[in-house]
């Protein structure tokens, strides 16, 4: 019988990792923030980072482990994230809205519009990066030379094989 193995990709794996950051962070704003609405960071922004981090990795470090790209990768990462989180958090709650009604804002407004949220994303990135990027861009890089370190431990095992 043939023994399985099942080797995930390394960007997935990258995205994964990262995953886990942005679901920490959005768990923590779903639990602490005040007001309506924050339940849903935490499933955006494990999204969102799933996203960036797989997408920077298969355009930035492909193949070559160079520390360099993943440097450069873990910091588009760390930092685009929060701007993707809030795209799908725009684009989610028009959905909820306008299949349940629900998903309103604080004063009962509908949300803003997905265009409107191309703009407002940026600024509410910018205070997102003040208060949580000091921890996602680093966590970005150092998860791209942790994996790099046990893909290269893996690659020499198997030549070893």
């Amino acid at each position: 019988m043939q023994h399985l193995k099942t080797n995930l990709k390394t960007w997935i794996k990258y995205g994964l990792l990262n995953s886990l950051i942005g679901l920490v962070i959005g768990v923590y704003i779903a639990i602490t923030a005040t007001g309506n609405g924050y339940s849903v960071f935490g499933i955006a922004a494990p999204i969102a980072a799933f996203i960036t981090g797989g997408l920077f990795w298969k355009l930035i470090v492909k193949q070559n482990w160079d520390s360099i790209r993943i440097f450069i990768a873990g910091l588009l990462t760390g930092i685009i994230s929060h701007y993707i989180t809030f795209l799908l958090l725009g684009v989610g709650m028009n959905i909820c809205y306008w299949t349940t009604g629900e998903c309103t804002s604080s004063l009962g407004d509908p949300p803003g519009s997905i265009l409107s949220m191309l703009t407002d994303g940026l600024a509410f990135s910018f205070f997102s990066l003040m208060f949580f990027g000091w921890i996602t861009a680093p966590s970005s890089v150092i998860i791209g030379l942790i994996l790099k370190r046990f893909e290269n431990k893996k690659n020499v095992a198997q030549h070893r094989l």
